[in-house]
């Protein structure tokens, strides 16, 4: 996730440096392919990319705020397991049991309970906030990955045929 963010800020200070506008965008709080200060002195080819809705939409609501998220408070949550009703109320009644199980040093027993819950649910194939701001919405951890990485290609492309000129 971080690293996401990461190379769309190297190619803005990419850009700023190769032509010496630092401080034309305001100094290092204006570098950013996303922020005003350096986005005024794109190509039209990397400024019409960036400002489309889709491009907006992917970093606003998803690569910023988990970005943020990651760099300032905690990390991805990834539930450990996905369980139908049925299971959810199963692994509840084994947590009850375990607790009887300890207070009654039942250790074996404790073990197989253990092993019981383990054998409930499925792999979780998503990632969300790990609190209840921000995107709080799961999301499909292969596939945005996949999207992701050729968000950055597609980019990185177009931005090495116009990272040499200015708007």
């Amino acid at each position: 996730m971080i690293n996401i963010s990461g190379i769309f800020d190297n190619w803005a200070w990419a850009f700023v440096h190769r032509h010496n506008l630092l401080e034309e965008v305001g100094g290092k709080h204006g570098v950013g392919l996303f922020r005003n200060g350096t986005s005024q002195f794109l190509p039209p080819e990397l400024s019409s990319y960036l400002s489309s809705e889709t491009t907006v939409n992917w970093q606003t609501d998803y690569v910023k705020e988990y970005r943020d998220a990651l760099a300032h408070r905690i990390p991805l949550y990834i539930p450990p397991a996905e369980y139908t009703p049925e299971e959810g109320i199963r692994y509840n009644q084994l947590e009850s049991q375990k607790i009887d199980l300890i207070k009654s040093m039942a250790w074996d027993e404790l073990d197989e309970t253990y092993e019981q819950q383990a054998e409930l649910g499925k792999p979780s194939f998503v990632f969300l906030h790990s609190h209840g701001d921000g995107a709080t919405n799961p999301v499909l951890f292969h596939p945005q990955i996949l999207c992701d990485g050729l968000a950055v290609v597609e980019f990185g492309n177009l931005f090495m045929e116009h990272w040499s000129k200015t708007a």
